[in-house]
């Protein structure tokens, strides 16, 4: 099941993309990797573990965690996470930076474990990748939140590597004791 939906995925995107063109016209060939840290699996395993985790005292800049793995010049980028209550759609990586930097800074600490994945289906220059992640989320207040989610990203290849055009999360809670055994707080 999981291949058919990142294959419908991975159709969906190439037929929505423009194919990037060199002067002549002819199809400009780009090269990433297939396996390795700058495979699309393992930069979607940074994008959660490294990427939107946030220790006590940490300060939250979306550009500097996570700007690399981002398509920032690209008309394409569609951008969805079902976490954020007004429900809406980034357009560009720069609007998606906005909608998530001033939560993402109020939060005290954010910790996060793989639960499966990832997933990846490489198509050469598109590839769409799968994962499921919990988040263990503590406020300003000290409330903890937890949820579990599945996430899909599809990556175009672009001279710089693997960048994120399409990305869309979907997220349930968890109560305290699920989120507690899954990815417990770190002093106990």
């Amino acid at each position: 099941m999981r291949s058919i939906h990142a294959s419908l995925l991975l159709a969906a995107a190439l037929v929505s993309l423009p194919i990037a063109a060199q002067a002549d016209n002819e199809i400009q060939p780009a090269t990433c990797a297939a396996s390795g840290p700058a495979s699309p699996g393992e930069l979607h395993r940074e994008w959660i573990m490294v990427g939107w985790e946030k220790h006590p005292g940490d300060s939250f800049d979306f550009r500097q965690r996570l700007g690399h793995l981002y398509h920032w010049d690209s008309s394409d980028v569609v951008l969805y996470d079902n976490f954020d209550l007004q429900h809406r759609v980034g357009r560009s990586a720069s609007e998606w930076a906005s909608l998530w930097t001033g939560p993402f800074n109020e939060l005290r600490e954010a910790r996060h474990s793989v639960m499966d994945g990832p997933d990846v289906i490489d198509g050469g220059r598109l590839a769409a990748s799968t994962l499921e992640f919990a988040a263990r989320l503590e406020t300003a207040q000290g409330e903890i939140v937890g949820n579990r989610a599945r996430t899909s990203l599809v990556w175009e290849c672009t001279p710089d590597g693997w960048k994120i055009v399409r990305e869309h999360t979907s997220v349930r809670l968890v109560s305290r004791e699920e989120i507690d055994a899954i990815v417990p707080h770190p002093n106990g």
